[in-house]
């Protein structure tokens, strides 16, 4: 994983479950609500600017042989913001409810890390990436973020490595 660019893809997709919790809680959290909504607000910033960083680095190539869309999973992983936010609105005391919002936010992160889940990151697909599985010519499986509505099945591609298989394509179409 590219260091960087690997903290702010885990960061930015966490900001919109913190910040709404936060938005819940903002009159218990009173300034540490308003604390917590800044830095969601500069992770997703700083995502914006580490991903400009790194279309200054020479990206390589991917010679396809199938194309899949995959949005589904972003979708089906974003689906898991539900269980801490019902917690939060409906959870009992304010110790049990924090304790156990901030557990499952934790077990959510703790899971995207060790998975390498990063190509399941709601806030790119608002910023209009789409997920693709693509199998390289060697028969390698790489989930690929894009802004492209269509990547013919075979085609030469250009992108850039988040871990071993992800990564993603910051110009336009092939």
């Amino acid at each position: 994983m590219t260091k960087v660019p690997g903290i702010w893809l885990l960061a930015s997709a966490f900001a919109p479950l913190v910040a709404l919790l936060a938005v819940l809680n903002l009159a218990e959290l009173g300034r540490a609500g308003w604390a917590v909504l800044a830095l969601c607000v500069l992770a997703e910033l700083l995502l914006y600017l580490s991903l400009r960083s790194l279309s200054r680095v020479q990206p390589d190539p991917i010679a396809t042989t199938s194309v899949k869309r995959a949005d589904e999973r972003v979708l089906a992983f974003t689906s898991s913001y539900i269980v801490p936010i019902v917690i939060a609105l409906f959870g009992g005391s304010d110790t049990t409810k924090v304790v156990g919002t901030v557990a499952l936010v934790v077990l959510l992160a703790l899971i995207y890390v060790r998975a390498g889940l990063y190509h399941l990151n709601p806030t790119l697909a608002v910023f209009g990436f789409r997920l693709y599985e693509v199998t390289a010519a060697n028969g390698a499986v790489t989930m690929l973020l894009s802004r492209a509505d269509h990547i013919p099945q075979r085609s030469q591609l250009k992108c850039h490595f988040l871990g071993p298989d992800v990564a993603i394509q910051l110009k336009g179409p092939p």
